[in-house]
């Protein structure tokens, strides 16, 4: 029976590398079987489909979508729903949608997604019903690493279009995906399973992986799964689990073979050029200048969203004001420095103050107040004017750090009064703008005219500003996993002393340094929140903070610039799971998703 999504899938288009790959829908087991060296192309197809840009619903095959690749719909389905990011306003782009939490069902970004993950499947289990294991030791590897193929394509599916496991753990009836582990789950009826049951999939499939993959390296570069990214990713899913004796366990078993960069850090400004190579990568997905991605539509990357150098990219992803002051409590942090840049930066000291406020167009949206050319006080208040009247901006301390507000003022919401006070953020000044001058009386607004905070965390590959090979598995995560889990045991100084080491390769080092005895002065009520703030800078951008906020039971602050709904996400907003596509539904007649 022949489901659109779930079953039905065309040839695999499988061309990376200067070869020519068969499809492994078009190969039967047994001519994999009669030629083992095939399943070396058709796992290699596997990983192509992560990077390519295949024609789908009635696209020509020579002009497909340009916008298509499952890594950039990955990314900004995880990455613009967390509070890291802000948009600089509305766009045709689908990318808008999610980021308000406003998913489309029938929009390319969903149904793209959605059909390429079971597609990676389809060709994961065409691989592992073919290859015979003991064959040889590099059919082994392959078999292995197709076992973690199809992990991943599970593992992505649940998180998006599925409830985190811990919702689920208190509401067992919420549904998870559909399933297929091998080539005899695609007859018969299609079914959800539950989240945990899928989870449970994901975990044999990655200790499966491991029986196979074996001690070698990687068979050519970081771009293919490798042991430590079989248990990379089983330690992070064990944490997804709440299984922290088991991540922890995991993920000492990784360091105790980990590479000196683990702790002595790395050139973090020079990494997105050569993720490929480097010592911080466990697994990445590698592009070239060769693939037909970038040489058709490299202003479609993920690069171009969070950059523009002048001649390409869009640079309409910027960071969240929330994130930036998170990394100016420490100014020399290296990972800051290395990955954020703001355009036309003045020189001459003075500063800005920025704050968001409501679009008189839309109930649900906020636009930037932006003041200019201003001079701090001697006692560091802010002085300037707004929409014609006076205020201050006054420093205050919180948990060690300075935060500043607007007494008498909510700005969103217009109201005044002694109860009121809205928060701001005091930056450089920029050039340039709809609203300069002395006095610095402006505003402004939506339309291009936010400050723009680039990031530059995905491009500068091979000298293509808008290239990289973007990394899923790395081991500062690794890291910053065993830190979580000993948190979670209650190992508070051991979890410090993990969040310690990823802080001392970032240049954080001396006061810096988080201890038992100050990290509640710091306004942390546990070493949790310490890691989670960690990890927020560490992989920030890299599709982990909106994982990182819901699987941990918390609510998603968005109370801040940018082109969404100002509030705050509960954790369990039906809206974590994104709508499963509309062409699936009409077709398996499955449970679609509640809002």
């Amino acid at each position: 029976m022949k489901k659109i999504f779930a079953i039905g899938f065309a040839a695999l288009m499988l061309a990376s590398c200067n070869m020519d790959f068969y499809s492994s829908d078009a190969m039967t087991s047994s001519q994999l079987a009669d030629n083992p060296a095939s399943a070396v192309y058709t796992t290699d197809g596997i990983y192509s489909l992560f990077k390519d840009y295949l024609a789908y619903k009635g696209e020509s095959p020579d002009y497909p979508n340009g916008r298509n690749q499952y890594l950039r719909h990955y990314f900004q389905l995880t990455e613009l729903r967390s509070d890291n990011v802000t948009v600089s306003g509305t766009t045709s782009d689908p990318f808008v949608h999610p980021y308000d939490y406003q998913d489309v069902p029938t929009e390319e970004n969903i149904y793209y997604t959605w059909w390429l993950a079971y597609k990676i499947i389809y060709g994961a289990n065409s691989n592992i019903d073919a290859i015979q294991p003991g064959a040889s030791a590099e059919s082994d590897h392959l078999l292995g690493e197709n076992y973690f193929l199809r992990a991943v394509g599970h593992f992505h599916l649940v998180t998006l279009f599925a409830m985190p496991y811990k919702y689920w753990k208190e509401h067992q009836d919420a549904p998870g995906i559909i399933v297929h582990r091998g080539m005899d789950s695609y007859s018969g009826n299609v079914t959800r399973v539950t989240v945990g049951k899928v989870y449970e999939g994901i975990v044999e499939d990655l200790i499966e992986a491991q029986k196979y993959l074996g001690s070698d390296d990687v068979r050519a570069d970081r771009g293919y799964a490798s042991m430590d990214a079989a248990k990379a990713l089983l330690a992070r899913v064990y944490l997804y689990m709440e299984e922290n004796q088991k991540c922890l366990d995991v993920c000492n078993d990784l360091m105790a073979h980990a590479p000196s960069a683990v702790t002595s850090g790395y050139d973090y400004a020079v990494y997105p050029t050569q993720t490929y190579a480097s010592d911080e990568t466990i697994w990445c997905v590698r592009t070239s200048t060769a693939d037909k991605f970038f040489q058709n539509h490299p202003t479609s990357s993920i690069g171009s969203m969070y950059f523009n150098d002048g001649n390409q990219g869009w640079g309409e992803h910027y960071w969240s004001e929330e994130l930036i002051d998170l990394f100016q409590r420490y100014p020399e942090d290296k990972r800051f420095a290395a990955y954020f840049r703001m355009k036309d930066l003045r020189n001459d000291g003075t500063k800005m103050i920025t704050f968001p406020i409501k679009l008189s167009s839309s109930n649900t949206t906020t636009g930037d107040g932006i003041v200019h050319k201003l001079t701090p006080n001697e006692d560091g208040s802010i002085d300037f004017k707004y929409s014609g009247k006076s205020y201050k901006a006054e420093p205050v301390t919180e948990g060690g750090y300075t935060r500043y507000y607007v007494n008498g003022i909510d700005f969103v919401s217009g109201k005044t009064g002694a109860s009121q006070k809205s928060r701001v953020y005091v930056r450089p000044d920029v050039l340039g703008g709809p609203m300069t001058g002395e006095a610095g009386d402006g505003v402004r607004h939506n339309g291009g005219d936010y400050v723009i905070y680039y990031n530059t965390k995905f491009v500068g590959q091979d000298g293509q500003s808008m290239l990289t090979s973007p990394v899923i598995l790395r081991w500062g995560e690794v890291v910053l996993n065993r830190a979580e889990a000993k948190a979670k045991l209650g190992d508070t100084k051991g979890a410090l002393d993990d969040v310690n080491i990823i802080r001392h390769r970032a240049g954080l080092t001396g006061d810096a340094d988080f201890t038992e005895a100050n990290y509640q002065e710091r306004g942390y009520k546990d070493a949790v929140e310490v890691v989670l703030d960690e990890r927020r800078m560490e992989l920030c951008f890299e599709g982990h903070r909106f994982f990182d906020v819901f699987r941990n039971g918390k609510d998603m602050d968005r109370r801040y610039v940018g082109f969404h709904e100002y509030g705050i996400i509960k954790h369990d907003d039906p809206r974590i799971a994104l709508l499963i596509p509309v062409d699936e539904i009409n077709s398996s007649h499955i449970e679609q998703n509640k809002r």
